[in-house]
């Protein structure tokens, strides 16, 4: 017989309500089902907002890659009239308006304006200064027109920078042939500028003309680059000092000025110290390789054939660069 208060007396199992459907429950605030529920209720809406996200970071790309042009005119009648005319007849591009510096300067600010339509008639002298005292600005696109043709007025107006003058009254097929090319000129050059700035220029020096012809074909199938080639330690000085480089690669077993020595000539240059210098050696002299890592130089890697490990660490230079 069990005593009086032992563990075998029955306990009362405590039960609750679901807080979503009611149901009882042993413990916690649900259910397994609306548990259930309440995950995969989470996860479309985990999708639903990735969704927004996506598209609006697609809107973004868009904005950003749209070309937009800005007509700065103080009177509204004209720049409503130049606005409508722009948007008809150039559906691809995007036509902001300002009547005002401040209303100029402010869209300059906010938006990546490709160019800027005045009118001299209209306030589009006083706008344009405004916008060229800015550093921001100097060197954004202008096209001014007006219907002045005095000499000493154009020139005035060519010296604050306009890159083309139309004189009023314009026919509007003309005013829109004429900024269609200049938007397309001024897009090419931009292209042009881009890629030019994302080609690395290398300077490579080697004594050895098969050597170094390997190591040339492995930097440039795997970089956009200039390569500058020299054969001796003078040549290359030379190629540096007329081209400047991003990176040099210089031989360590070259005669009369070895790598080394080359390394030592652009580190004592203020204008070329800070280029980074890659020792290029076939040795596996312990010695050596241990001097290199001791100078100034930016690494080492093995030539002719650089190998991955090589190119890695070109690339980790030039990136570097940028």
């Amino acid at each position: 017989m069990a005593r009086k208060g032992s563990s075998d007396s029955k306990t009362k199992v405590t039960t609750r309500l679901c807080a979503g459907c009611g149901k009882p429950i042993q413990s916690g605030l649900y259910c397994s089902m609306c548990l259930d529920k309440f995950r995969e209720r989470a996860k479309t809406q985990g999708r639903r907002i990735e969704a927004m996200k996506s598209k609006s970071m697609e809107k973004v790309a868009v904005d950003r890659h749209e070309t937009i042009i800005m007509v700065a005119i103080s009177e509204d009648r004209n720049l409503n009239l130049t606005k409508i005319l722009l948007e008809r007849a150039l559906p691809n591009y995007k036509i902001l308006a300002a009547n005002t510096n401040f209303n100029a300067i402010n869209t300059l600010i906010s938006r990546e304006v490709s160019l800027v339509i005045l009118d001299a008639d209209f306030g589009g002298l006083d706008i344009l200064r405004r916008i060229r005292e800015d550093d921001r600005f100097k060197t954004i696109p202008a096209m001014m027109m007006s219907s002045s043709t005095k000499r000493e007025f154009v020139a005035e107006v060519f010296s604050l920078g306009v890159q083309d003058y139309i004189t009023k009254p314009c026919e509007p097929a003309a005013l829109i042939a004429r900024v269609d090319k200049m938007i397309a000129a001024n897009e090419a050059a931009a292209s042009a500028d881009a890629q030019h700035k994302n080609v690395f220029n290398i300077l490579l020096i080697d004594d050895d003309i098969f050597d170094l012809r390997q190591e040339r074909e492995s930097i440039k199938n795997r970089f956009p680059c200039e390569i500058n080639t020299a054969q001796s330690a003078m040549e290359g000085m030379k190629l540096l000092e007329n081209n400047g480089a991003d990176l040099i690669l210089v031989s360590l077993d070259m005669p009369f000025v070895n790598g080394l020595k080359f390394l030592s000539l652009v580190v004592a240059n203020n204008r070329f110290k800070n280029i980074p210098v890659i020792i290029m050696t076939s040795t596996r002299d312990f010695s050596v390789i241990s001097e290199i890592n001791k100078s100034e130089a930016a690494g080492y890697v093995k030539k002719p054939n650089l190998g991955e490990d090589g190119l890695a660490l070109i690339e980790d230079k030039l990136l570097r660069r940028r």
